[in-house]
């Protein structure tokens, strides 16, 4: 049998890791998406059974309009803009509430995780970045 000589793992070369901030806010965004389409689902119900006075097709148009994009500001993360984006698409979830309360409840506990991400993925960030320069040091 033959030795072949493997790597070990502190020499093999490490793939940086991703941004804590950018992980955070790119799930957040997505898994808003996935409750963005089941609010127009509900929505799109109640207009068409005259539960809200709105009109199905605008319901499901725009529903569905901003569950896109809400799947490409995530994608737009690395970005300031992206950044920007993110938070202006927290006001539609909150404003749904005008028409079912309940997805303003969704649209709230959305802006916490958002705010979150942001806070303690920096917070992340930063306490990465201060041990790389302590260890290169």
């Amino acid at each position: 049998m033959t030795d072949i000589a493997q790597p070990t793992p502190a020499s093999a070369p490490r793939k940086p890791q991703r941004p804590a901030t950018l992980v955070f806010t790119q799930a957040v965004l997505l898994c808003q998406a996935f409750v963005a389409l089941f609010a127009t689902l509900v929505t799109w119900s109640f207009a068409r059974n005259d539960i809200i006075d709105a009109p199905p097709g605008v319901m499901l148009g725009g529903g569905l309009a901003l569950m896109v994009a809400l799947g490409y500001a995530s994608g737009q993360q690395p970005k300031r803009w992206g950044r920007i984006l993110g938070w202006i698409l927290q006001l539609p979830l909150l404003l749904g509430g005008l028409l079912v309360p309940m997805i303003a409840v969704l649209g709230a506990v959305f802006l916490v995780l958002w705010i979150m991400a942001l806070r303690l993925g920096g917070k992340i960030d930063r306490e990465r970045k201060e041990r790389e320069q302590a260890v290169a040091s």
